[in-house]
């Protein structure tokens, strides 16, 4: 009798996982909209291209970008907030279909992921105290304690030239992080997305400069699905619209003070 009972119990628990499985859509969903779910991927811990604000929305740089291509590509967009650290898992799990979060371009990533067309210059830069002397070459790091992000490519970049220039890296698990422990005295300067840079210097001018060091060239791009091929030329197009009709320059001008949309330097100069 009791083999009987745990072989229809079992049974049953098969009929409902079924169920459940026939349920689970992997496909494209469909939003209050009626048009099709763009789900994004991107950590809103990183101004000025994503971030929570005081009413707690998330905005930005890369949030306004992926409103205007969802635009283009008549979708709905969804934002799926994700720690940068695991954000290329997410995106391989299928917890969403692309990621917009500051990516540089990397030829490690081009082979795991699609990228678009780069819609932002980027390089890898030192930034350091106001009141510290302006550094303007790498050797001058030596001694120094460089914070950065973890699992960026500015954390890949200054590991590689640590023992090289003699500094130390101190990772912190996000970028505001780092600029918080420089003003406290624990880091001496900070390896950072060019973009970031400019946008930290103008808020606070007294309190921050960008030297001449740059360790990298790696412009930005939305990441894809290595095999959704068909998204991946959707967003592309989309991307050429905005760029013609001069919607990504007033999206940089407004969250940059300026144009770093145009004349990208696409030859990479990555350290990996």
């Amino acid at each position: 009798m009791n083999k009987i009972k745990m072989t229809a119990l079992m049974i049953s628990l098969l009929l409902v996982m079924s169920i459940f499985a026939g349920c689970a859509d992997n496909g494209p969903q469909t939003g209050e909209s009626g048009k099709t779910i763009l789900k994004v991927g991107t950590d809103p811990t990183y101004p000025p291209f994503e971030y929570t604000n005081d009413a707690n929305e998330i905005v930005g740089f890369d949030i306004d970008l992926a409103k205007a291509l969802a635009e283009k590509m008549d979708m709905e967009v969804e934002f799926v907030p994700t720690s940068f650290d695991g954000i290329f898992n997410g995106m391989n799990a299928g917890s969403y279909d692309v990621i917009i979060a500051a990516i540089s371009m990397t030829p490690s990533r081009m082979e795991t992921m699609l990228f678009s067309k780069p819609y932002l210059s980027n390089g890898q830069v030192i930034l350091t105290r106001k009141d510290a002397e302006k550094i303007s070459t790498q050797e001058e790091l030596k001694g120094m304690k460089v914070g950065v992000q973890l699992g960026t490519t500015a954390d890949t970049a200054a590991e590689k030239y640590a023992d090289e220039y003699g500094f130390e890296v101190t990772k912190f698990d996000e970028i505001i992080q780092t600029f918080s422990a420089m003003k406290a005295g624990h880091v001496d300067a900070i390896a950072v997305d060019y973009a970031v840079a400019i946008e930290y210097v103008q808020r606070e001018p007294e309190s921050y400069q960008i030297s001449d060091v740059m360790l990298t060239n790696e412009p930005i791009a939305v990441a894809i699905k290595k095999e959704n091929t068909e998204l991946h030329e959707k967003i592309d197009a989309a991307l050429l619209e905005i760029r013609e009709d001069g919607t990504l320059k007033k999206i940089s001008e407004e969250w940059l003070g300026g144009d770093y949309t145009s004349d990208i330097d696409e030859e990479l100069d990555v350290v990996e």
